[in-house]
């Protein structure tokens, strides 16, 4: 008969055990309250009188088990305190249809349309300040007051946009790239979501560290300068480290420390670094494009998200090397038109406005 209760008191107690530990797994969004009703449950299975040694065995191990559970549930809500406030799943998050021309922000409540080579300014509030014209303002639902504010700007092909965060860190925003981060950093790191490219200059800060999280690695500072290329459509991205020392970690969690003037590829076959003249890869914020040691097909395509215009050419031109530099304030066709004649090529413009090269 008491091997049939103890059979019973097991069942009822991992059953027991089995519910908490389903209330872990839904511990973000469970009550507190919750849990310790069932916990209550697996006390309430430890308080029967045993009748035999092994029923003080069982009793033994349930009191490990549920000690562990209890651990479990403590580290889950640690966990779920210290969640940051952005993540890269953001990036999969559907936005609003946007105009070709203008660079917009989300903030707070608002969606505002900016010009071109717009300066955003973040103050201790969290509140942006634009300093250029802006557009266009569609304001939305409140926030409340205690609500995480998360902030987004999107700036498409053939604009830049610069964004001084309210640490003092200051970021250059690429054509065609995306940006994901919270008004106001928290107290122990400071992280932003980037698709595209970004110059970051990062205000240092020991307390707390300045994470830059993309779709296939993150980077990891305390104060630098430095700049991420991470195109969705690019076969390739990079980090280039200007000064400092940053540490790159991808998602296969391969890791590499850079120091200054070097360049690591990321890629599907693994982590390439190289030393490199750093002035070539973040000139793209002054307006400049080094073509050193680069291609025409390269060249063109970086034309192609500067402007934000459709540049097609011929795949018998797409490996020439290109070498000098080009003033990217200038027009497109004009742009266009000296690297044509210095590599012996032609280009048209069609009805759709597309510039097409080939050879004379």
């Amino acid at each position: 008969m008491n091997r049939e209760q103890d059979i019973k008191d097991k069942e009822s107690f991992f059953r027991a055990g089995q519910k908490l530990l389903e209330k872990v797994h839904e511990a973000e969004s469970t009550d507190r309250a919750e849990v310790l009703l069932s916990w209550e449950e697996v006390e309430k299975k430890l308080a029967s009188k045993p009748s035999h040694k092994l029923r003080i065995r069982y009793v033994l191990s349930a009191v490990a088990a549920s000690a562990a559970i209890l651990l479990a549930i403590g580290m889950s809500l640690w966990k779920t305190a210290e969640e940051p406030a952005v993540s890269v799943s953001m990036l999969e998050q559907e936005i609003p249809v946007l105009p070709d021309d203008e660079v917009v922000l989300f903030a707070r409540n608002d969606r505002m349309q900016l010009k071109d080579e717009s300066s955003v300014r973040y103050g201790e509030d969290g509140k942006p300040e634009v300093e250029g014209q802006v557009v266009k303002t569609i304001s939305g639902q409140e926030k409340e007051k205690n609500e995480e504010v998360v902030n987004q700007i999107v700036v498409p092909k053939g604009r830049k946009v610069d964004i001084t965060f309210s640490d003092g860190t200051k970021m250059y925003v690429n054509s065609g790239s995306r940006v994901i981060y919270p008004a106001l950093f928290g107290k122990d790191r400071r992280e932003i979501i980037v698709e595209g490219e970004v110059y970051l200059d990062v205000k240092k800060d020991p307390s707390r560290p300045f994470i830059v999280k993309t779709k296939g690695f993150e980077v990891k500072v305390l104060g630098t300068q430095f700049n991420i290329c991470a195109y969705k459509e690019d076969a390739a991205a990079s980090v280039v480290l200007v000064e400092g020392k940053v540490e790159v970690e991808t998602t296969d969690r391969e890791k590499t420390v850079l120091k200054p003037n070097q360049l690591v590829s990321i890629q599907e076959k693994g982590l390439d670094i190289k030393e490199v003249d750093v002035f070539g890869y973040i000139c793209w914020k002054d307006n400049m494009m080094l073509l050193n040691n680069r291609i025409a097909g390269e060249v063109f395509d970086r034309l192609s998200r500067h402007y934000g215009c459709r540049i097609l050419y011929d795949d018998n031109i797409k490996d020439i090397p290109i070498s000098g530099k080009l003033d990217l304030r200038e027009k497109p066709e004009d742009v266009v038109n000296i690297l044509c004649q210095s590599l012996y090529l032609v280009y048209k413009v069609d009805e759709n406005k597309n510039i097409i090269i080939s050879k004379k």
